[in-house]
């Protein structure tokens, strides 16, 4: 029998693992309403990226807004978290 390559797939635990961490960094992302790629360029100091906080501090930040727009999950993060 051959075993076939699955489309869209890792090759290793560390792949998936590498995979799951960057959905994840976008998915927060884009909940905080901020570009994924320039949030890493600010991480990695990449000449003409805008300065962008870490996301500790932005997900604090917006726990503090009396009513944070549409970020359900983000809000039952900020209540998990006190």
């Amino acid at each position: 029998m051959t075993k076939r390559k699955v489309s869209g797939g890792t090759r290793s635990d560390a792949g998936r693992d590498c995979r799951d961490a960057f959905l994840g960094l976008a998915k927060t992302c884009a909940k905080l309403g901020i570009s994924s790629w320039d949030y890493l360029g600010a991480r990695l100091v990449i000449a003409g990226n805008p300065a962008i906080p870490y996301l500790p501090q932005l997900v604090a930040q917006r726990c503090q807004q009396p009513n944070p727009p549409g970020l359900l999950p983000l809000l039952h993060f900020c209540l998990l978290s006190n």
